[in-house]
């Protein structure tokens, strides 16, 4: 399958990533800690070109909770196709859904839920999600 695989439903964002050596385990299959490194490569993708941000220094957020359900093994070199949406907008937090599956087969492979606070690291606390971020989240929750 040269194509994207399909998700169960419409997401916002989408990213192929490929299994590598140093992400493989002993068992030969993509170990459990990989797939959060994943989630936060498209999560942090999604941010950046939803927002128009370019450096670091333009982060405002911070990971406040991660959940993954492992569907099916990666293994070396397989192409994953990543999706993530927002799924909550509050008043100091979002939350994304995430779905990945093999480019080879369209094989479920994991199924994740992360929650994200916006964060004035200067002040280090919580503060209200910016006004035209949210109306971005809120945009991409409706699909």
């Amino acid at each position: 399958m040269t194509e994207p695989a399909e998700p169960s439903r419409p997401y916002a964002y989408h990213l192929t990533v490929q299994a590598g050596l140093r992400d493989t385990d002993g068992l030969g299959h993509v170990n459990n800690a990989v797939y959060v490194n994943w989630l936060e490569e498209v999560r942090t993708r999604y941010v950046f070109d939803a927002r128009g941000l370019e450096g670091i220094s333009n982060v405002d957020f911070i990971l406040a909770s991660v959940h993954v359900e492992f569907r099916s093994p990666v293994f070396l070199h397989e192409l994953v196709d990543l999706w993530c949406s927002p799924s909550r907008v509050g008043q100091r937090s979002w939350e994304l859904v995430y779905e990945g599956r093999s480019r080879r087969d369209g094989r479920l492979v994991f199924e994740a839920r992360t929650a994200q606070v916006q964060f004035d690291y200067g002040r280090r606390e919580p503060v209200p999600i910016p006004a035209e971020w949210r109306r971005i989240l809120e945009e991409d929750m409706s699909r």
